[in-house]
């Protein structure tokens, strides 16, 4: 689709189980383009609008530290995929860092374990059921006998959630918070945004995360969010933005697994019928 700020083309498997599935894939742009190649893959034809614009801090020199004394860490934390690509490897940088050895890495969930793997981590700690901070602070590696006295940092965007720093604080962890990354909201609607809004092709919007729904909704102008945006089938990864999504008006919300994987599973299920996890008001 020419004018998007990213795209692929339409399908290039178009006899695939999802052939004839229109998704906006509204994550940055990295991450957009990996979940973008399977949709493809299956048929789908991804639309890629990022609906959250990651840049590098203005002093690099935080992340250069903590990378510098990392080997004194029990544990580090990335907390997304973006956390992962812009503290090994920022802007594509190649090689990325090395993780010092018998350093714990932990990550809540697939997505980022996805993104750790692409940069040579391959052993990573992700919780058990809930892939969030409290599925985090349950894994057995940051209970209190595990983490007093000991170091930890957590690599994050410039905001968030202080859940993980403040409870590991409070079970006696000496914690640093690391800002690898910035995160903006697009300031106007990305070329063909609205013009794919308005043509009624899409067969889902896929979020994951609850800012980028608040993003999305605001770039759309209020008089046509109705007709054009809360109507459309919209793919949540945790109920938590699920929530977001039906309090900012969306009618048609299904909550996903965590990660590509589970976005696919909820399509492949919608395409049988299955409808998948429903949320509707």
């Amino acid at each position: 689709m020419a004018g998007f700020d990213f795209h692929l083309p339409e399908a290039t498997t178009p006899t695939g189980p999802l052939a004839g599935c229109h998704v906006l894939v509204t994550r940055p742009a990295l991450a957009a383009s990996r979940t973008a190649t399977r949709l493809a893959a299956l048929g789908a034809a991804p639309y890629i609008v990022p609906m959250l614009i990651i840049e590098a801090p203005a002093d690099p020199s935080a992340v250069d530290a903590a990378w510098a004394t990392l080997g004194d860490c029990v544990a580090a934390i990335f907390v997304s995929p973006s956390a992962v690509e812009m503290s090994f490897a920022p802007f594509g940088r190649w090689p990325p860092r090395r993780m010092p050895e018998g350093v714990r890495v932990l990550a809540p969930g697939p997505g980022t374990a996805e993104a750790l793997a692409a940069v040579g981590v391959g052993a990573v700690g992700l919780p058990e059921q809930d892939f969030d901070s409290e599925g985090m602070l349950a894994l057995p590696e940051l209970q209190e006998a595990n983490v007093r006295g000991r170091r930890i940092v957590i690599f994050r965007g410039d905001d968030g959630r202080e859940l993980l720093r403040e409870t590991l604080g409070a079970r006696g962890a000496r914690v640093d918070v690391v800002t690898a990354y910035h995160r903006r909201a697009p300031t106007t609607p990305p070329d063909g945004l609205l013009a794919l809004l308005r043509s009624g092709r899409l067969n889902a919007i896929s979020v994951m995360s609850g800012e980028v729904v608040s993003h999305l909704v605001a770039l759309v102008p209020a008089g046509e969010r109705e007709a054009t945006l809360f109507a459309q089938p919209l793919y949540a990864s945790h109920p938590r933005i699920a929530e977001a999504a039906r309090q900012l008006g969306f009618l048609d919300v299904f909550t996903t697994d965590a990660g590509d994987a589970g976005l696919i599973a909820a399509l492949l299920s919608a395409r049988a019928g299955g409808g998948g996890n429903r949320e509707s008001t």
